[in-house]
């Protein structure tokens, strides 16, 4: 990349017109600068969503003059911890954290602390036991996400062929994993919104195909088959299944289970993402996969760098950055994403 020193422009319309769209281009106040490090520490790189997360980052880099380093925890906090303490060492800028654990926050975070190294989170949240923001960071609106796939489905039923006249009958399965409060609070948004729309859907036919329950698999895709598969199995008597996968790979298991168990013509499968939905539909595949709720890696990105780079380039305080994003009483921001409904007729003008 052509590189031009341009003077001394390290001012908050730096981070403002740089982010104002998402991308800038390549003639940014940061050419001429020292080049950043900073590492992306994650929980597993198995997962579409990261590796989507680390592109992101890494096309951001590029742009703005920063490295980007990577560690796979292999969903492993003992081996985060050791990742972070190695990453520490080696003389990181700042750090992007994908905690594995939400109950260990404190720790990883206090790492960071301890060697005044900047942290900001995605995806999970980086609280204490009591509640308190420990660092900033960036997440999902979960429950609006969960609600968005449920009045996808209310208001849309009837266009997919599925009966649910008789809602009584009706079972609602929910791909999930219960290690992880942001995917339970999707599926708590989702159910809650359905109850609202469908008031006679019976609690009794509500069911969770919890993934934290496949230990041994690292594939939560394989997970999410066995635990939808055998919840299907066990009921017979369900006349029709609405399904939502809180995360991609969720729903992607859930849907081989449905088409193995030859009940894809009465369900309805939704999920949160998209980054596996569109995939399925490029592909002319999974036919009961009908909605997804979108949201894609570079808008989480441009918010984790631009806090980032006011804190390295222009050096704002950690908790000075994204005041907008700040509740009263609160230290550091918190930034929710929402998303996007979409189909297979309709997200080719959405996805890029």
């Amino acid at each position: 990349m052509k590189r031009k020193a341009i003077a001394l422009i390290m001012t908050i319309a730096l981070v403002t017109a740089v982010f104002a769209n998402g991308v800038t281009d390549s003639d940014s106040a940061s050419e001429g600068q020292k080049t950043l490090v900073f590492e992306y520490f994650a929980t597993s790189f198995t997962v579409q969503w990261i590796q989507d997360i680390e592109t992101s980052l890494k096309e951001l880099g590029a742009q703005y003059n920063f490295e980007v380093r990577t560690a796979d925890a292999n969903r492993k906090i003992e081996t985060q911890l050791s990742q972070v303490d190695v990453g520490l060492l080696s003389g990181i800028d700042g750090a992007f954290l994908f905690v594995v654990d939400e109950g260990s926050a404190p720790a990883v975070v206090s790492k960071f602390n301890d060697a005044k190294v900047p942290v900001i989170g995605e995806t999970l949240k980086l609280k204490d036991g009591s509640g308190r923001v420990l660092a900033p960071y960036v997440e999902l609106d979960a429950e609006g996400v969960g609600d968005k796939c449920a009045q996808w489905i209310i208001g849309n039923w009837k266009t997919t062929g599925v009966d649910l006249s008789k809602i009584e009958t009706v079972g609602v399965i929910k791909g999930t994993n219960s290690k992880y409060q942001s995917d339970i609070n999707r599926a708590n948004g989702f159910v809650t919104g359905l109850k609202k729309g469908f008031p006679g859907l019976k609690d009794s036919n509500i069911f969770m195909a919890d993934c934290a329950a496949e230990t041994g698999s690292q594939d939560m895709a394989e997970a999410s088959y066995k635990q939808t598969s055998a919840i299907i199995a066990s009921h017979p008597e369900v006349s029709a299944w609405l399904v939502m996968g809180t995360v991609d790979h969720y729903g992607l298991g859930a849907v081989r289970a449905i088409e193995a168990a030859g009940v894809e013509k009465k369900t309805i499968l939704v999920s949160a993402g998209g980054e596996l939905a569109v995939k399925e539909w490029a592909n002319n595949a999974s036919p009961c996969w009908w909605a997804t709720c979108y949201y894609n890696a570079m808008d989480y990105a441009k918010y984790m760098v631009e806090g980032m780079l006011a804190i390295c380039r222009e050096g704002k305080k950690v908790e000075d950055i994204f005041p907008q994003f700040k509740e009263a009483g609160q230290q550091y921001a918190v930034i929710k994403i929402s998303g996007t409904m979409i189909t297979r007729d309709t997200y080719k003008s959405i996805v890029k």
